[in-house]
């Protein structure tokens, strides 16, 4: 059981770390400003200090920019992947099997996600560590 446990969780982060390269090479080569954020980039920032530490999330969340939405959506058909704006999230999904648990969840900078957060998206030119 164990086993068979490790290799979903391999599989999953190895499927998510994969999509996010994909993402932001294409975003990079449309010169189109991101960031990740969220539980990813915890990931990545823990499993490189911790490895043991790491907690695995279900999906990608890239902070951009509003203004530069249309140009996302052009920059990844390429890779297959759709805009959608469901139930207030604005997101990217793999257009021949499009699910929004697994989706890449686009956030923007300078917005509150939810209007009961307490803080906007930073801007992207915010870094952490």
């Amino acid at each position: 059981m164990n086993v068979l446990l490790f290799q979903a969780y391999d599989m999953h982060l190895d499927r998510l770390a994969e999509t996010a390269e994909r993402v932001c090479h294409a975003l990079g080569e449309a010169g189109i400003e991101y960031r990740i954020v969220g539980g990813l980039a915890v990931l990545f920032h823990v499993q490189a200090r911790d490895p043991l530490a790491a907690r695995l999330t279900k999906d990608v969340d890239l902070a951009v920019y509003r203004v530069d939405l249309a140009r996302i959506v052009e920059a990844v058909r390429n890779l297959g992947l759709d805009y959608r704006h469901v139930a207030g999230e604005d997101m990217l999904v793999d257009s021949a099997a499009p699910n929004v648990r697994t989706g890449i969840h686009l956030l923007f900078a300078g917005e509150k996600v939810r209007n009961t957060d307490l803080e906007a998206v930073p801007d992207l030119g915010a870094r952490v560590g």
